[in-house]
């Protein structure tokens, strides 16, 4: 197992000799060891098996039988070693093939040496961290089953049972429990799930498994074919949850019944998993050549959004397959708090849904701005404006509790429009107060950003609001832009042309490409707090951090560092010449009122 990021052995899989031997000269030049230059697939495939290195880089148009893409997809199935594509031709349909592999990165061709030595390191200390927690999770696992083995170990299945259900709960909890020191930023974007952030355990998922068939199934076998079934179902759920980019166990209830504990990145990646494990135990069992189909349903909970306790994420689970039966089953249903409200059937038109609509109506939205200070000057250059619900009977809502529903039940564009128009005539109203910041920022949606009457919507608001659209900034993360990239580079472009700035948010937590930023057009990147925490004492993430500041400087854009706790984290940033920053140092996300005072006062001491 890899113990130290500096000390990895490297396999290169590239088809073009020279450019092979480039890339293992600079990289030997980092201090790693190329463990050998092979130039197709099926050499790749044996190098993995037989020598076990510690990351692949991977040409996707490799010459062989199999391309790069399914190369990377069998070793998938006989190892975990990260791998980063390399790739001259980064369009929609590789992009879409090469990221349902699990990869951790690309390098788009050209390369500059720079953007190599951060790919390498964001992935290798995604990896090792990744490694660690599993390492240490699966040995918490091993000792609390040589302890306990007759009392939390379900016999059969060899699976933890009920009992030690809660112990691997708050052990996962502990995991995630520092990434939540700070409040939930609230924006209309913190939910966003779009990509597998291998080592950014940010939630845990209870994905409740009800096999609703199952009894009359067992029925038609005797005890020695039940037995056979249970295990084969078992094996399979142990197997699907191995493969994902995640931190957990399959636990045993019941015959009928299996709980699956994730701790990963987002919500999204969660939807992922919990299709994945309803496909494979929909696919047929065979015992004693009689060919069985079950029909699972899946409850989904999430910690710490839906609750923190074990007991009542298991309740709310209950009642999203209590739900999902009621739509036909077979299918992997979230919990929204839609399931609690009393005295109401669960049906489509949820109360929650009629409250939201009502929301717009009733003015109970709020917007929230946490301030951008630029470390040169010490001034207030921005703000990020942040949705709240002041909702009237369970009080006020972070977005990440309601923008999911709203986005699954097609409230998110009004609600979005809202946000927008909000922003902007806040900003102007700032503007003619006199005070000299720079833009307000707006996060867009995946949903959002692929509105047919996104540009439209803008240019109107613009327009109702009288604000120059030079102090408007949209946020998006790597996540939509990677999809149709083609279609999203042109989208970018026409709002840039009006004078529209564009930022990119959370930059690390996804696919870690430095180079495809070139293709857009973006002002803005703003690196997630992830890498920023504790900075001044991780030097792996600082390595990465001062390496992407200095690349994007390069390509011309600013830099913000997001999440900026203490003063060491400050002067860390200051140093490699960071541009701005957001954070609790120096603010949390303020009222409109609230920013404005403190804005004022920021620049009366400069003048």
């Amino acid at each position: 197992m890899l113990t130290n990021e500096s000390k990895a052995n490297i396999l290169i899989v590239e088809d073009e000799l020279l450019i092979a031997k480039n890339t293992a000269k600079k990289l030997q030049s980092f201090g790693y060891n190329v463990l050998k230059l092979v130039s197709n697939g099926q050499a790749a495939i044996d190098c993995v098996n037989l020598e076990q290195p510690d990351l692949v880089l991977m040409d996707i148009a490799i010459k062989g039988e199999i391309d790069g893409i399914e190369t990377a997809s069998q070793i998938k199935s006989i190892s975990d070693v990260p791998i980063i594509f390399t790739t001259a031709y980064a369009n929609d349909e590789t992009l879409e093939r090469a990221s349902e592999t699990g990869c951790y990165g690309y390098l788009i061709k050209p390369y500059k040496e720079q953007e190599l030595r951060a790919t390498v390191k964001m992935t290798l200390s995604k990896y090792l961290e990744q490694s660690t927690i599993q390492q240490a999770l699966q040995s918490s696992i091993s000792e609390y089953s040589s302890q306990y083995d007759n009392v939390y170990q379900d016999h059969l299945t060899g699976l933890p049972n009920k009992l030690f259900l809660r112990d691997l709960f708050n052990y996962l909890l502990s995991l995630i429990a520092d990434r939540h020191a700070e409040e939930p930023s609230g924006s209309l974007e913190s939910h966003q799930q779009d990509i597998a952030q291998e080592s950014q355990l940010n939630i845990i998922g209870v994905f409740n498994i009800s096999l609703d068939r199952f009894e009359k199934i067992s029925n038609l076998f005797n005890k020695q074919e039940q037995d056979f079934l249970l295990k084969e179902i078992a094996q399979r759920l142990v197997d699907c949850v191995r493969n994902f980019a995640a931190h957990g166990e399959v636990v045993y209830l019941a015959p009928d019944n299996f709980v699956v504990l994730l701790a990963m990145d987002s919500r999204m990646t969660g939807s992922k998993y919990g299709q994945s494990i309803l496909n494979v135990l929909k696919q047929n069992y065979f015992i004693d050549d009689r060919e069985v189909f079950l029909a699972p349903t899946i409850g989904v909970a999430y910690c710490p959004s839906d609750s923190q306790d074990i007991t009542e994420l298991l309740e709310q689970s209950d009642k999203a397959i209590e739900y999902s039966k009621t739509q036909g089953g077979n299918r992997c249903q979230a919990y929204t708090v839609a399931f609690n409200i009393k005295n109401s059937k669960v049906t489509e038109d949820f109360r929650l849904e009629s409250e939201l609509h009502h929301a717009l109506e009733r003015q109970e939205f709020e917007l929230y701005y946490q301030p951008k200070l630029e470390l040169q000057t010490n001034r207030i250059i921005g703000s990020e404006a942040l949705l709240r619900w002041n909702h009237p009977t369970l009080g006020r809502m972070n977005a990440e509790k309601f923008v999911p529903l709203a986005e699954d039940i097609g409230l998110i564009k009004p609600i979005g429009e809202w946000v927008l128009t909000t922003a902007c005539h806040q900003m102007q109203a700032w503007l003619n107060m006199g005070l000299t910041i720079h833009t307000i920022s707006v996060n867009l949606s995946g949903s959002q950003f692929k509105q047919s009457d996104l540009f439209h919507q803008i240019t109107q608001t613009l327009f109702k609001t009288s604000l120059e659209p030079q102090f408007l900034e949209l946020e998006l993360t790597e996540t939509i832009l990677v999809e149709n990239m083609r279609t999203n580079v042109q989208r970018l472009n026409m709002l840039k042309k009006l004078g529209i700035q564009i930022s990119l948010d959370d930059f690390g937590t996804g696919y870690s490409s430095l180079g495809y930023l070139q293709q857009f057009p973006f002002d803005t990147l703003k690196i997630d707090a992830c890498f920023i925490r504790d900075i001044n004492q991780n030097q792996v993430n600082a390595v990465i951090t001062k390496t992407v500041i200095e690349m994007a400087h390069q390509l011309g854009l600013k830099v913000v560092a997001e999440g900026v706790e203490t003063t060491g984290e400050l002067d860390f940033l200051k140093n490699v010449q960071c541009d701005a920053i957001q954070g609790f140092l120096f603010s949390r996300p303020l009222s409109a009122k609230e920013f404005q005072k403190l804005a004022m006062d920021n620049m009366n001491l400069r003048s």
